[in-house]
């Protein structure tokens, strides 16, 4: 596990590249990865926690359903999808909250970023280290402020997701979900063609994505069949890889640096250089909507049966206030 500021006081790198230990599964290549993402601030604190926290706490760290939050909900539920050699977590260099939420749970590698500029370059460092090791892997990426219930209906519909990755290696699969109304602080995805059917799960093509529309924009989408996204997400390394290359050629000159200097004595430094020079950029807005109408490497597949709620979302800008949708 890579190390950084931990909960504790104790200091160390915040680069996974020194002092760290990453397990290796020791099988064979094109295995099933997951990234937790959950480096994004998340809005403020509950007033009630500042006077005796004294910091912002991001919303992903708070305790929900229990005794556990949603960070943690969401690290179980990936450590289900695949080995816990194989999960890969995101954090920012602040995030006291997360080394102790970790805990006992030991994911295969944490990697803190040296300062949080948005969702692509987030996504983006985890695949570098995971394509260093598995080039032909299937990812399944989730953001860390989600609630779902239930949970093992969650997980069939994750689990299909990751199975049509696996048989459209060139595509995202990406989950959406029904809507209820015509919600304008969610992001839209307009469905094409149908590719592929899993019995009752049907794969198609994204037309158009339509990030937080204006409501009469939004009333249009609803009418039209168009559904929530989720930023649930599944696909092989090389798609993902292959996208960035298309869409963000810049941003990814530098991974493919970082790539080179992987377990050599210029991994840090390379790190944070390249993180002193990259834009703020976001996966949703910056990578996705300019994917979908240009080169068709999305598809998307409908949940159903289970019930999501996401108040923070971390591939788009949070929403205005906590919402729950039916999926």
């Amino acid at each position: 596990m890579a190390r950084g500021e931990r909960g504790d006081g104790e200091t160390a790198s915040p680069f996974r590249g020194e002092e760290s230990t990453v397990r290796e599964s020791g099988e064979s290549n094109g295995r099933r990865w997951a990234i937790v993402l959950a480096s994004h601030g998340g809005v403020a604190m509950q007033p009630e926690l500042k006077p005796w926290l004294g910091r912002n706490v991001p919303g992903q760290y708070r305790r929900v359903l229990g005794a556990r939050s949603r960070f943690q909900h969401t690290l179980d539920r990936t450590m289900q999808v695949t080995s816990p050699t194989r999960t890969v977590v995101v954090v920012a260099r602040g995030h006291r909250e997360a080394w102790a939420q970790i805990g006992a749970r030991d994911p295969g590698m944490v990697l803190v970023q040296p300062r949080n500029l948005g969702t692509a370059p987030e996504v983006f460092l985890s695949l570098t280290y995971i394509r260093a090791r598995d080039p032909e892997g299937t990812v399944l990426i989730s953001p860390s402020d989600h609630i779902v219930v239930s949970e093992e209906r969650y997980l069939r519909e994750v689990l299909y997701a990751v199975r049509a990755a696996e048989q459209l290696p060139t595509k995202l699969v990406l989950l959406a979900s029904r809507p209820e109304s015509p919600q304008a602080e969610y992001g839209w995805i307009m469905p094409d063609h149908q590719l592929l059917r899993f019995g009752s799960r049907t794969i198609r093509a994204v037309k158009t994505f339509i990030k937080r529309p204006e409501p009469p924009l939004a009333r249009l989408a609803y009418a039209s069949g168009a559904l929530w996204n989720t930023c649930i997400m599944a696909g092989k390394v090389d798609a993902f890889w292959n996208m960035g290359r298309n869409v963000l050629p810049n941003m990814m000159v530098l991974f493919e640096r970082l790539t080179e200097a992987i377990d050599t004595p210029q991994e840090a430094e390379v790190l944070r250089t390249m993180y002193a020079r990259m834009p703020s950029l976001s996966f949703s807005r910056d990578l996705l909507e300019h994917a979908a109408g240009e080169t068709a490497m999305m598809e998307m597949m409908e949940m159903s049966g289970l019930w999501w709620s996401d108040r923070e979302r971390s591939c788009a800008d949070p929403p205005d206030a906590a919402s729950v949708v039916r999926l």
